[in-house]
């Protein structure tokens, strides 16, 4: 987990309530000190289009692929005016006023949106990066770049399961977790002290459930639940990860599943890599992101590489990546949202060659989940922490691609 970026919102959250000052400016100014461990991707989302930014002009929602698939090729992309990548995938379009590249590629074959941009001059040039999600104001063409050949994960009853975890025994295995015990705010301000407490970590019916409550403790207002794999599973290129969960949506909430390396070879964080299979914010209601940290790509240079896609988190999902030498590519009931390719050997760009480890937890607060709150989250109002937010998880598995 990594501190946020300046806070820019879609439009619809500015004047709601609870979201006081995200349209403000000068809310974005304030900046905490550099995380250390912990990170995740932070301030994310949608950008208003009345508050188009430098900001936003260095954000960098994926890693653009330049027609490196492959064979997979897209065939008969509609009001292409000008094709950006040799497999015809990456395509300045017109008719993009009010529209999202998401559309658009989704009004081409179905296909799944893994990049977008506003061009520069009627050309494949750049001139600011944004997400799928996003549109640009006053805008006829839009740089797209849609995935190629399926939009499917691979079918795991084909693949070879390498280690897992249904959470189908009365208490966490110790062999496979552990539970980490400590406070302090992890770099990112948050709020919460993770114990192993019944009240934040317990198996109940084959679910793993970690909860997030108002609770005095150690002077933390908060506490909740953190698992982590370190020195017990690690795993590196050519496998599959996923988990099946499903996330509290009250503000102050900061649920994720990621991985960070096993040993810093290339140095402390973000050097050494960090892969974010998913995370959200109660804050950004409805949205999950799939993203990575480099040396080169982190959000303190505002260059980290993510997509998001808008689903009812409430609900049960399959989030997963599957890792190779080449790429990363991020799922969502197995389907494609978020891909970031290799583009070269040198560690400040692909430090994906080594083992990574598995964590689950569920933050409170902090620089990014409670950016909407102006401090921490209210331990009684109904929307925020008057009850206790749970985050189950149904399994963890890696299957050997």
């Amino acid at each position: 987990m990594a501190y946020p970026r300046a806070s820019l919102q879609h439009t619809q959250m500015c004047g709601t309530p609870g979201h006081d000052g995200l349209c403000d400016a000068q809310a974005s100014d304030k900046v905490p000190p550099v995380a250390r461990d912990h990170q995740l991707l932070q301030i994310r989302g949608r950008v208003s289009v009345d508050r188009v930014s430098v900001d936003r002009q260095r954000r960098a929602p994926g890693e653009v692929s330049n027609g490196q698939h492959g064979d997979l090729e897209c065939f008969g992309m509609s009001r292409v005016v000008q094709a950006c990548s040799a497999n015809g995938c990456k395509v300045l379009a017109a008719g993009m006023t009010d529209r999202t590249c998401r559309q658009y590629c989704h009004d081409n074959g179905n296909l799944s949106c893994i990049g977008a941009w506003e061009e520069r001059d009627d050309d494949c040039n750049v001139k600011a990066t944004m997400t799928c999600d996003q549109t640009w104001p006053n805008t006829h063409d839009l740089l797209c770049e849609c995935a190629p050949g399926p939009l499917v994960a691979r079918d795991p009853s084909e693949l070879e399961l390498v280690w897992s975890d249904d959470f189908d025994n009365s208490s966490v295995q110790e062999d496979k977790w552990s539970i980490v015990k400590a406070g302090g705010g992890f770099g990112n301000g948050e709020l919460q002290y993770y114990t192993d407490h019944d009240e934040n970590v317990r198996l109940e019916q084959g679910v793993l459930r970690i909860t997030a409550r108002c609770d005095e403790y150690h002077g933390h207002a908060f506490t909740s639940a953190k698992l982590q794999t370190k020195g017990k599973a690690e795993f590196g290129p050519g496998h599959r990860v996923e988990v099946r969960a499903r996330i509290p949506e009250g503000k102050g909430t900061w649920p994720a599943i990621w991985m960070l390396p096993a040993e810093n070879a290339f140095g402390r964080w973000p050097q050494s890599g960090e892969i974010d299979i998913m995370e959200a914010v109660g804050c950004t209601q409805g949205e999950v992101y799939g993203t990575v940290h480099t040396g080169a790509y982190n959000h303190m240079k505002h260059t980290e590489k993510f997509n998001t896609l808008s689903t009812d988190v409430s609900e049960w999902h399959t989030y997963a990546i599957e890792w190779t030498d080449s790429e990363i590519s991020w799922y969502v009931d197995g389907r494609l949202y978020h891909r970031f390719v290799r583009r070269s050997d040198n560690s400040e760009e692909w430090p994906f060659s080594r083992r990574f480890y598995l964590i689950l937890n569920l933050a409170v607060g902090g620089s990014w989940g409670g950016m909407c709150l102006h401090g921490r989250p209210s331990c009684h109002s109904a929307q925020e922490f008057g009850h206790d937010q749970v985050m189950e998880v149904d399994f963890a598995r890696v299957y050997a691609l």
